[in-house]
């Protein structure tokens, strides 16, 4: 189950619009941005964000929230299944 997503502040590809809708949509998900995530060659590259400490990264913001939100639909049906 995914718990915590950390965005980093100085990632200029458009994840600032992307964790502001994630934190208003997904309310049952910690959703971090913080100054400096440590991975500066990644976060000068392209957009990516840490699920629980894993790095996620996309050639473009758009696939990024895609990936995210397919590990959010593969969650949900871990859970119903349960």
């Amino acid at each position: 189950m995914m718990k915590k997503i950390c965005f980093c502040k100085k990632n200029k590809f458009e994840t600032k619009k992307l964790y502001l809708f994630l934190k208003g949509t997904y309310k049952n998900v910690k959703i971090k941005r913080k100054d400096c995530l440590g991975n500066c060659k990644t976060c000068k590259s392209c957009p990516f964000v840490l699920i629980d400490k894993e790095m996620v990264k996309c050639l473009t913001v758009d696939e990024l929230y895609n990936e995210m939100n397919e590990r959010l639909v593969e969650d949900w049906r871990r859970f119903r299944a349960k």
